[in-house]
C-alpha cells in the first residue's frame, strides 16, 4: 500500500490473483461465464454493440477469476464487478469519441440525480437508523462484507474520513451484507475500530438499491438525499476524496 493509504487498483488486483493456486478438483464454470456476459450485454444500449471489444476484455479478465481458488460467490461477484466496471468505461470512451460533454465519472450534475431510497436499519448497538435521518449531511453509504478484500481495503479511508470531515457535515454508513450477520461484523467493526454507524441488511435492500450483484458498491449522497456518485468495486482513495469535497462545497 502506497503513502497516505493510497493503492494502485490494478497492482492489488495482481497481487491478490498471484497468490492463489488452484485446487486439484476445481474447474472453471466457462458456460456460466459466457452465459452471464451474454446477459448483461442484452441489456446493453447501442453504444455498447458498437465497442464489442470492451466487454470482451473484461470478459477475459473476469473468466481468469473462475480459474482460481476462490469460493462460487466469489468468482461470480468477481464476474459481476467486471461487466458492471466495463460499463463505465465503455461510456467514458463513447463520450470522448462522441464530444458529448455530460459527465459519466465523477459528481452527476444535479439535474440527473435520483433521490436515495430510504431504509431503516439497526446498528451494532440496537439503535435504528434512518437515511433520512441525515438529510442536509453528505452521506457516504457504503454496502460491505467481512470476507469481501476490496471492502477491507476501503474500510481505513472511511474511518479516516469520518474523522476528517464530520465536522463539515458528513456522515458514513455501512450496511454489511454477511449471511451470518452481526456474528461476524461485531467482532470486525471492533477491531478495525470502526468509527461510523454499521447496519447489517439483507436481500430486501440489495433489492431497494438495485439487487447489489458485486461488492463493495458505494453511494455518495447529496445533502438533499439524492445519489450523485456511484461506485461498484474498489477505486483509488483520492477519488473518493475528491468527490466528497465537491460535494460538501456545494451549497
Amino acid at each position: 500500500m502506497e503513502k497516505n493509504n493510497e493503492i494502485n487498483v490494478g497492482r492489488w488486483v495482481d497481487d491478490r490473483l498471484a497468490t492463489l493456486t488452484p485446487p486439484g478438483n476445481w474447474h472453471p464454470n466457462m458456460a456460466a461465464g459466457i452465459a452471464h456476459l451474454n446477459t448483461g450485454r442484452r441489456a446493453g444500449s447501442l453504444w455498447r454493440r458498437s465497442w464489442v471489444w470492451v466487454p470482451v476484455t473484461a470478459a477475459a479478465i473476469c473468466i481468469c477469476a473462475f480459474a482460481v481458488p476462490a469460493t462460487s460467490v466469489f468468482a461470480q461477484r468477481c464476474f459481476s464487478a467486471c461487466v458492471a466496471e466495463t460499463k463505465v468505461v465503455g461510456k467514458v470512451i463513447w463520450n470522448s469519441l462522441s464530444g458529448s460533454k455530460r459527465p459519466l465519472i465523477g459528481v452527476a450534475r444535479m439535474g440527473e440525480r435520483r433521490m436515495a431510497p430510504d431504509f431503516t436499519l439497526l446498528d451494532a448497538s440496537g439503535k435504528p437508523v434512518g437515511l433520512s435521518d441525515f438529510r442536509g449531511q453528505v452521506v457516504l453509504l457504503n454496502f460491505w462484507a467481512t470476507w469481501c478484500d476490496p471492502c477491507r481495503v476501503e474500510i481505513p479511508w472511511f474511518v479516516e474520513f469520518q474523522q476528517s470531515y464530520r465536522d463539515d457535515g458528513f456522515a458514513i454508513l455501512g450496511v454489511s451484507l454477511d449471511q451470518d450477520g452481526w456474528k461476524s461484523v461485531k467482532p470486525y467493526i471492533e477491531k478495525q475500530k470502526v468509527n461510523y454507524r454499521v447496519m447489517v441488511g439483507g436481500d430486501e435492500i440489495a433489492q431497494v438499491y438495485d439487487g447489489l450483484e458485486s461488492l463493495p458498491t458505494t453511494l455518495l449522497i447529496d445533502r438533499i438525499g439524492r445519489i450523485a456518485v456511484t461506485h461498484v468495486g474498489l477505486v483509488e482513495r483520492k477519488t473518493y476524496e475528491e468527490e466528497l469535497k465537491a460535494l460538501l462545497a456545494e451549497r
